[in-house]
Order: structure tokens, then sequence, then C-alpha cells
């Protein structure tokens, strides 16, 4: 699988009190509250009394910080065992999932699985009323015919951890996924079996904890991405979706990943929702993350200009925070695009 961009993660489990974050590069203080994921190098000072849970870069150690101090936010971590997330570089762009006529595959894709009975699902296609679906690798080739968009993939012939499978669907109107631009990338495995004891070892620790449920969502989904079970993240936190979440976090995690994994489109509706919830609550940060995010799917759609437009009002959020890393970096890509 594809080698993840490099960030650490810390996630803000819950605030009960009055606390303020002040990120790496940053000189102004942002109110803190629960779901807020933070970097090395970030400071959290909490008054009065407040107090404050932070999980660590491990994803699984939290620590508690009581009232009226401040602490960078590694201070009650152990000192090695971070681990490197996907966070929505620009090195994540992957053009696929953007023609609404195909049947292109939604999940597995660019993914590792943990069920080798998974259920397989993509784009319905207007005017079809069956479709032709295959899984194919280099020991197993499968098929089936269905009238809806998703089947569950039976365990026979048995799926090998290790091995690249892809899923092709074909509809009865002569389209298929594999006419789809992020075809090639769309591919999934199957996790050893030593690893998911590992992965749910991790889970069951998180939720041991007592974390709020959507808090506690967003840190599975972190276990999920670290060991690249991305289709397991996005089911983790899809729901909350459905149910209208105003959790920033949850959309600007889901459309870093369909970025990610070829689902532009998917991507831009999750960004773009994540806009309207940082514009409501003036949350500067949240706000100029969501909007470099949709400006590399407008990239990937071919809408340049849109990208330009798009960076330049994040670089506007982060000069009010003067967080000059940032701003520099987006100047490097707004030359890039012109």
């Amino acid at each position: 699988m594809p080698t993840p961009a490099v960030a650490s993660e810390f996630l803000l489990i819950d605030v009960n009190g009055s606390a303020q974050i002040r990120r790496s590069g940053q000189s102004q203080y942002q109110p803190a509250r629960g779901g807020m994921r933070l970097n090395l190098g970030d400071l959290v000072r909490t008054q009065g009394g407040a107090q404050v849970r932070i999980r660590c870069s491990d994803l699984t150690t939290t620590w508690t910080m009581n009232s009226n101090i401040e602490r960078g936010v590694v201070w009650g971590c152990p000192p090695d065992g971070g681990f490197s997330l996907r966070v929505g570089r620009q090195s994540d762009n992957i053009l696929g999932g953007i023609d609404p006529t195909l049947p292109y595959i939604v999940t597995p894709r660019r993914t590792v699985i943990s069920d080798p009975q998974l259920v397989l699902r993509w784009n319905p296609v207007a005017g079809a009323s069956r479709y032709t679906v295959q899984v194919i690798g280099s020991d197993v080739t499968w098929e089936t015919e269905v009238s809806g968009t998703q089947v569950q993939y039976p365990g026979t012939p048995p799926l090998t951890p290790g091995v690249d499978y892809r899923v092709i669907v074909e509809a009865d109107t002569g389209v298929s996924s594999q006419l789809d631009v992020g075809s090639e990338t769309a591919t999934f495995e199957v996790l050893y079996p030593e690893d998911l004891e590992l992965v749910a070892a991790d889970i069951a620790q998180i939720r041991e904890q007592g974390f709020p449920e959507e808090t506690e969502a967003l840190a599975i989904a972190d276990i999920y991405i670290r060991d690249d079970l991305l289709a397991e993240a996005i089911e983790m936190l899809e729901p909350f979706v459905a149910s209208g979440t105003q959790t920033l976090e949850v959309y600007q995690v889901l459309g870093d990943i369909y970025r990610y994994v070829g689902l532009n489109l998917l991507a831009k509706a999750r960004y773009e929702r994540a806009i309207a919830i940082a514009t409501a609550n003036e949350e500067i940060q949240g706000l100029a993350d969501a909007r470099s995010g949709l400006a590399e799917v407008k990239v990937l759609l071919e809408q340049p200009e849109a990208a330009i437009e798009l960076l330049m009002e994040a670089q506007s959020g982060y000069e009010r925070l003067n967080d000059t890393e940032r701003i520099e970096e987006l100047q490097a890509r707004i030359e890039d695009l012109t």
C-alpha cells in the first residue's frame, strides 16, 4: 500500500471548562473543544477549574491536564511510539470517482480490509438494472450478478493476506468501473491475522476510556488509518454524517480519506460541509484547513482558478493566525498553479 503523509496526531478528547490552544508556528490562541486534532508543538492552556483530556500520538495513551496551566500536547505522553497519519497533504491527491455515469468502485478502494467477507459497493448508474461484479487477484477469480449497488463477498474462494485484489463492476448498460480514471489504484488487500489482533487490542483500549461518542469514533478511525484500513475508517465516520453531525473534524477526515482513495466527488462534498460548519462557528483554523483540502480536489477536477481562489482564502485564514509556515506552503502551491 502507499506510504501515508507524515504528521504527528494528537486528539483533544474533551474539554470541561474554559481552555484554549495555540498551534505551533501561530501566535493566536483559539478556543479548545473536543474532537480537535493537535500536532507536536501545539500548546494547551486551561483556566479556572477547567480540565482537558488529550490522546497521544501513539493513538491509545491519554493524559489529563488540570486547571490554570499551559502545557505542550506531548507533555503527558510516552517519549516514543508516535505514529504518522495521513492528513490530506498535496501528495495524497488521487484522481478518480468523478464521472457519475460510471459504476466506479466506492469500497473497497485503495485500502486494506480486515474482514475477508467484505461488502462491495459502487456508484449507481442511471438506467442500469443489473450489474456483473468480479473480484480478481493472482489466486482468485469470482463473479456474480446483482440488481443493487452492493454485494457481500462470500469468503470463498478465500482471499490471501498481502495479495492485491481488484473489484470490477459492469452495468447492463455497457459501462464499466474500469473506465473510471482512478481504477488502476482502486485495489485492496487483506490484513494479516497478527496485525488484526493488534488493531483489535488498540480499539478495545480506546473503548475502555469512556470518550464521548464522536471523539471515540475519531480515535478509532485514527487506528484504522494507521493500518491503512481506510474502508473501515470511512464506515466508522459516515454514520455521523448521515445523522447530521456538526463536528468539523468528521467531515475533514472523510474529505482527506476520499481524496486519498480517489473518490473526488465525495471528498468535495465532505470538504464543503466542513467549510460551512467552520464558517458558521467562526473556526479560522478549521476553515483554512478545509479550504486548502477542497482546493486540491479542484485541482484534480481541472478547476485551477477555483483552486487558487480557495488557496488564497485559506492563506488569509492562516495570516490571521500568524502561521508563517502554512502561508509560505500555500504561496508555493499557488505559484505552482499559475
